[in-house]
C-alpha cells in the first residue's frame, strides 16, 4: 500500500504545484491596456420638409406712398429665417405665408432650394398710415 500512497501523494502535489504556478503566472503577466469603448457614430440628422413653426419671417418696408384716398401703399420684401434643427431637403420647397397689418391680409410665398430662399421684391400692399406689417408662415410644401 505504500506505493499507492506514494503515487497519490505525488498526484496531489502535482495538482497543487500546477495550481500555484498558474496563479503566479496570471498575477505576474502584463495586462493589456484598457480599450476605450467603441465610439458609436453620432446620429446624423436627415433632411426633411420643415414645419411652418421652423420658419420666422421678417418684413422690410422698401417704399411707402400715402398720397392716395385709400390710405397708403406699402412696398415690402420678406426676410425668411430657418430655425429648424435638421438640414433642409435638397429638393425645392415652397413656403406660404400671410402678411397682416394692411387693410386686408395678403397671401404670399417663396421657395427654398439648397439653403437659398428666392423671395419677391417690392410687393405692394394697401394699408392705413403707420401700418405695422407682419408675416406668419401658414404652410410648407416639399
Amino acid at each position: 500500500m505504500s506505493a499507492r500512497r506514494l503515487i497519490a501523494a505525488l498526484a496531489i502535489f502535482a495538482v497543487v504545484a500546477t495550481g500555484i504556478g498558474i496563479s503566479i503566472a496570471v498575477l505576474i503577466a502584463e495586462k493589456p491596456p484598457p480599450q476605450a469603448p467603441a465610439a458609436s457614430p453620432l446620429p446624423t440628422a436627415t433632411p426633411k420638409v420643415p414645419t411652418p413653426a421652423e420658419f420666422q419671417i421678417g418684413i422690410v418696408v422698401t417704399d411707402e406712398n400715402c398720397a392716395g384716398p385709400n390710405g397708403c401703399v406699402y412696398k415690402y420684401r420678406v426676410e425668411p429665417k430657418y430655425l429648424g434643427l435638421h438640414p433642409l431637403p435638397d429638393a425645392e420647397i415652397k413656403v406660404m405665408y400671410q402678411v397682416t397689418g394692411g387693410h386686408q391680409p395678403q397671401a404670399g410665398d417663396f421657395t427654398v432650394k439648397g439653403g437659398q430662399a428666392r423671395v419677391l421684391q417690392d410687393v405692394p400692399l394697401e394699408g392705413p398710415p403707420g401700418a405695422r406689417l407682419q408675416a406668419t408662415v401658414t404652410k410648407v410644401e416639399g
